[in-house]
C-alpha cells in the first residue's frame, strides 16, 4: 500500500464533503458571516463547491488509479 495514496483517499473524502456542504448552502441561499469579518454569500458558496469538487476529483483520480502492468 502506498501511504500517499491512502492520504489522498482520505483528503478526497474530506474535500467531497466540503463541496457538498458548500453546494447545500448555495442551494439554500444561505449567507454566513464568520467572526463578523468574513461574509460568504451564495455566490461564494457556488465557487467553493466547484473548487472543492475539482480538488476531490483530482485527488480521487490520483488515489484510485491503477498502475499499468508491464505486459
Amino acid at each position: 500500500m502506498n501511504r500517499w495514496k491512502e492520504i489522498a483517499k482520505f483528503l478526497c473524502g474530506a474535500e467531497a464533503f466540503h463541496a457538498f456542504v458548500h453546494a447545500a448552502f448555495w442551494y439554500s441561499g444561505t449567507t454566513l458571516t464568520v467572526f463578523g469579518i468574513i461574509t460568504e454569500t451564495p455566490t461564494t458558496h457556488m465557487w467553493g463547491a466547484i473548487a472543492n469538487a475539482a480538488i476531490a476529483l483530482i485527488l480521487g483520480v490520483y488515489a484510485w488509479r491503477s498502475r499499468r502492468s508491464a505486459a
